[in-house]
């Protein structure tokens, strides 16, 4: 199941009118999702010959022969799209179990589902999918299941619809799935993931997760991240990782500095407590001085116990100040982060 270079192009010396593929397509497209399977196929094989290296196109004729039961057709397209990494790979790879299914050769099926699983390549969300096409197609090769049940196995690809990621799941699930992503192609997920960026409803935690997502995937254009009323347009890429800002190691420092030596378990408690909060607040800052900030997590560590900072801050300003960022702090509290 591994995905190698692109084949080369068998019409690479025939010249056509500018967008006669993606008028092609778009009819094709039209005539599958109508059923109209003959005009579909003609469509989308004259596409497909025009450029045999575009995913889409590859994908949607594939599709158009699997309606049309040329399974085997079907089967070959798929195996090439496959080998030569076109298209969104477990798109791909769904569409030709769901014909090797249809053509029975059910133990095509349990070895391709093994080697996904071995190789570790399946994703948190499609694991239950393919466990239950791997349970019954071992069924069927044990003869305890009936082959007339495989249409409740199988599902086709919405093709006019981007794939969903995070829909229906709750915030542990979601944090899940998204740390899995840091190690899979995020291509298909790409539309939604700056989308939840954007939107007001999203988690900040999830915000964050989907934030280094991201950045670790070197993705450079611009996105737009909005949380607790602030801003960020820009790349992803340069952005530091959340406990590699000079703002938390330097607010770390300063509940160190003042906490190891008379209360070392309440500073490793108001550290872990800062990174939560840098973390749902990525990649924004609380905007004031680091010392302030600092003495404002040690005072509200201190509160908890009934306590108070001895020799603490003189001057109005400043304990204004520490008020402000510990009311920041209480709020970020009433925030739950997922427990995974």
């Amino acid at each position: 199941m591994k995905k190698k270079g692109k084949p080369k192009s068998k019409n690479d010396n025939i010249v056509y009118f500018p967008g006669l593929k993606d008028r092609l397509f778009e009819k094709g497209l039209h005539a599958l999702e109508n059923q109209q399977l003959d005009e579909a196929i003609v469509l989308l094989n004259q596409a497909y010959e025009i450029d045999p290296d575009n995913g889409e196109v590859a994908t949607a004729f594939t599709l158009s022969l699997y309606e049309n039961r040329n399974y085997e057709e079907a089967k070959e397209i798929c195996k090439q799209m496959l080998h030569s990494g076109l298209g969104e790979y477990f798109e791909v790879v769904d569409l030709y179990l769901m014909i090797l299914i249809q053509l029975n050769e059910h133990g095509d099926v349990v070895e391709t589902i093994h080697a996904l699983f071995e190789e570790k390549e399946v994703p948190f969300e499609k694991e239950d999918h393919f466990r239950k096409l791997l349970s019954f197609s071992e069924k069927v090769l044990k003869g305890k299941a009936d082959e007339s049940l495989k249409e409740e196995f199988i599902h086709k690809p919405n093709l006019t619809e981007a794939p969903t990621l995070l829909k229906g799941k709750n915030l542990e699930e979601q944090t899940i799935i998204l740390a899995q992503l840091v190690h899979q192609n995020i291509h298909p997920f790409l539309a939604e993931l700056t989308g939840l960026l954007k939107a007001d409803d999203t988690h900040p935690f999830l915000k964050t997760m989907i934030l280094n997502v991201l950045r670790e995937h070197g993705y450079d254009k611009d996105i737009k991240i909005s949380k607790f009323k602030m801003s960020y347009t820009g790349s992803p890429t340069p952005l530091k990782d959340v406990f590699q800002t000079q703002f938390f190691i330097n607010v770390a420092e300063v509940i160190e500095n003042h906490l190891h030596s008379s209360n070392p378990t309440l500073g490793e408690q108001m550290i872990e407590l800062l990174k939560r909060h840098c973390f749902l607040l990525y990649p924004f800052e609380i905007e004031k001085p680091h010392e302030t900030v600092g003495l404002a997590y040690i005072h509200y560590g201190l509160s908890l116990y009934g306590e108070v900072l001895e020799n603490g801050p003189k001057g109005v300003h400043l304990e204004n100040d520490i008020k402000e960022v510990i009311e920041i702090i209480k709020q970020l509290e009433e925030i739950s982060s997922p427990t995974i």
